[in-house]
């Protein structure tokens, strides 16, 4: 939920507020807060410093998640599965073999 909502959050656009809280009963600052995760968390974490340098072109920090979803192929849904899968070792999930 977390990688959609920021997803769709991209862009501080009231019309996509009012979506996502109509959507998920969801505030402005919650998704702030998940937002700052992917700027400032997630980028400095050794895990993303290391598979960054393995995309080219580089990757849109600011632009993150939504940056990193579109690296992605298929359609949206095994796209969105692609992404977890690559987060997963960060996320306390476990990476499972396709």
């Amino acid at each position: 939920m977390i990688v959609v909502i920021a997803i769709m959050r991209e862009g501080p656009t009231a019309g996509r507020m009012r979506r996502l809280s109509a959507l998920v009963s969801i505030n402005r600052r919650t998704v702030e807060r998940w937002r700052r995760w992917w700027r400032d968390s997630f980028t400095a974490t050794p895990f993303w410093q290391a598979a960054r340098a393995a995309l080219m072109p580089p990757i849109d920090d600011d632009r993150l998640p939504a940056s990193l979803f579109q690296r992605f192929s298929g359609s949206e849904a095994d796209r969105m599965i692609a992404l977890l899968r690559f987060i997963a070792p960060i996320t306390g999930g476990r990476a499972r073999a396709s």
